[in-house]
């Protein structure tokens, strides 16, 4: 199951097209447990109705 949700993330990356994105952000963290993780955030802008 992991390998599929790292599989399908992988993917939604790279097919993101840079000039489309307003901010990207990544969190790396590390746990008292010596465990570590990362989210990785990407925003898009508001779309704008024009009418």
């Amino acid at each position: 199951m992991h390998n599929e949700l790292l599989v399908t993330a992988t993917r939604l990356l790279e097919a993101v097209n840079p000039t489309d994105v307003e901010t990207v952000q990544i969190n790396h963290t590390k746990y008292d447990d010596g465990s570590t993780g990362f989210t990785i955030d990407i925003t898009y802008p508001a779309k704008v109705d024009i009418t």
